[in-house]
């Protein structure tokens, strides 16, 4: 099998909305009520319904069975899932910015988060164990035998080798979006076809953790050769559970049951077919009618509904290491001044901007550590902070004198805010622009694009500000800091630079006493709330809907949000 070179999924053009056409949609009563900060936090739920309903049986205990991954229950074999969520990608390349809850499915990592647990626990992948030096710099992994890519060739440890020195040492024209995150790692050498050693400079508790997240699926040494190191227009053959079948732009992707996966019992579906569903309120629609099984994310008012329907779904609320931020780029006028960025940090309510989008996505009040993380600053600290507070009297002056003293006392104009089709565009980016213009007098245009062009264009520089969300797969700061806000950082987009934080993140990875290392990561709390590289509007919880045919994915259990691999999945019909 060659590996698959599909249509280009990526021209769109651009489109803009005006505050006024926002405020029009809205309606003004709606419009100004929403802005003044006077709707209620989350929406009504809906009536419930007339006659009680009778909920799902709950999933038997799920089993980790000689190192392989054992749902609950007695597994039907058949069928197709079919998910909604958006799932267009601007590259089919895991580490050049490829869309990894919809790649991920035909690869493997070292690695993965158990599915049967909840996600509680780190579990062999093609790694089947590993051993950690003393010192904590030196991790073994013994890969599995017999493990074959869907092209037939053999899964050795020279492909885990080309895999990782490419992310971390990427040749000339290759993007590595993931460089900074595996900074520490010296080397990576194969011992023996079946043996993986990872070198570290120092010692990082969070690192098996790291190798478990979803865009780190392991590529062919011969595949990644063939193509120059270059994936982006290629899907490449992976070792996972399903094997790529088609794809139709903006429609669906549609996978199949790979008969030569290495755990014979898995997985249980013959067809894994994703929709692309990018409005959240339309997948929990889908999900509700039976067009689709599942959605990862459904927009508060359908969940709302879901959960007033245990006959037919079922619906959780899960913690998200992902955030909705506006990204500033440094390198250009005007926000290569911090003051400016400062000004935008103290005057935008962040209150305003979680009820404006309240009928989507659940977002938190919290500060550049995720919700739940162990450092995160308590929410009713939060709450008292500058920037941070709800009211904004004494936010807004001192905001306008910062803005004076950067030599913009009258304001400022012609600056862009990019983002992405969908509710983003349509609720956040322009509530966030009324509120520049009321409280700063910065008057900015939206420019909106299809949600894969986007990354496209940060990378590339071309935006002022950007509304976006990104998220990681675990909850540290390190790896997150590394990439996004480290001077040269592999996804600091916005040439954020700051000696002084550098410094402080330093200190921070290398620290292994939980009290001091506490006290340092408030300090770049603080330094970053001084310095803002983002306006972090804050953290989210998901709100996953799923039918009560699916079985297998412990999503009534799960510790937190992953839109990742489903190979345990199967279907209760």
């Amino acid at each position: 099998m060659n590996p698959v070179q599909p249509t280009d999924p990526r021209p769109r053009a651009a489109r803009s909305i005006s505050r006024r056409t926002f405020l029009q949609i809205l309606g003004a009563g709606a419009g100004m009520g929403l802005l003044a900060g006077c709707a209620p936090s989350t929406p009504a739920p809906s009536e419930p319904p007339a006659a009680p309903q009778a909920p799902a049986e709950p999933e038997q205990p799920a089993s980790w069975e000689g190192g392989f991954l054992r749902p609950g229950g007695n597994p039907k074999r058949g069928g197709t899932l079919r998910t909604a969520f958006g799932v267009t990608t601007a590259s089919f390349d895991l580490h050049q910015g490829g869309a990894a809850h919809v790649l991920c499915h035909m690869y493997n990592n070292l690695v993965r988060r158990n599915l049967v647990d909840g996600l509680r626990s780190v579990v062999p992948d093609l790694a089947e164990s590993w051993e950690v030096s003393e010192d904590g710099k030196t991790y073994t992994f013994t890969l599995r035998e017999g493990v074959k890519f869907h092209d037939g060739e053999p899964f050795s440890a020279d492909d885990v080798v080309a895999t990782f020195n490419r992310i971390i040492n990427p040749p000339e024209g290759i993007i590595s979006q993931f460089k900074n995150e595996f900074a520490m790692v010296e080397s990576v050498e194969a011992v023996d076809a079946r043996t993986v050693r990872f070198t570290l400079s120092a010692p990082r508790a969070y690192f098996v953790d790291l190798l478990a997240g979803t865009a780190f699926g392991i590529y062919s040494k011969k595949t990644l050769e063939e193509h120059n190191y270059d994936l982006r227009e290629v899907i490449a053959p992976g070792t996972g559970a399903f094997r790529y079948v088609e794809y139709k732009t903006a429609e669906k992707w549609v996978l199949e049951r790979n008969p030569d996966y290495w755990d014979s019992e898995l997985p249980y579906i013959d067809t894994l077919e994703m929709l692309h569903v990018p409005a959240w309120s339309d997948r929990g629609t889908a999900v509700l009618t039976g067009q689709a099984d599942m959605s990862w994310n459904v927009a508060f008012e359908t969940w709302t509904e879901g959960e007033n329907r245990p006959d037919i779904v079922q619906v959780n609320k899960l913690a998200n290491f992902g955030a909705y931020w506006v990204l500033f780029n440094t390198k250009q006028p005007p926000f290569d001044d911090p003051r400016v960025r400062r000004a935008i940090h103290l005057a935008v309510s962040r209150q305003n901007l979680i009820k404006a989008f309240a009928t989507q996505e659940q977002i938190n009040l919290t500060r550049w550590v995720p919700y739940g993380d162990p450092y995160a600053t308590p929410p009713e600290v939060i709450a008292q902070l500058p920037g941070y507070r709800e009211d904004k009297t004494e936010d807004i002056e001192t905001a306008r004198g910062l803005l004076a003293e950067a030599g913009f006392a009258d304001g400022i104009t012609g600056v862009e805010l990019l983002a992405a089709s969908g509710p983003q565009a349509e609720l956040l980016a322009p509530a966030f622009q009324d509120m520049l213009l009321r409280n700063l007098n910065i008057q900015a245009d939206i420019r909106i694009i299809e949600r894969s062009l986007l990354g496209q264009e940060e990378q590339a520089g071309n935006f002022q500000m950007v509304l976006d969300t990104y998220g990681h797969s675990i909850s540290d700061i390190s790896p997150r800091a590394n990439l996004w806000w480290r001077t040269g950082g592999s996804q600091n987009w916005g040439g954020y630079s700051n000696p002084e934080f550098d410094a402080l993140l330093d200190q921070i990875d290398n620290e292994t006493d939980v009290e001091t290392r506490r006290d340092l990561i408030a300090q770049a709390q603080d330094l970053l709330d001084q310095d803002p590289p983002w306006f972090l509007i804050g953290y989210t919880f998901h709100l996953p809907m799923w039918r009560n045919t699916v079985k297998g994915l412990a999503l009534d259990n799960r510790a937190f949000a992953e839109w990742g691999r489903i190979e345990t999945v199967w279907l209760d019909v």
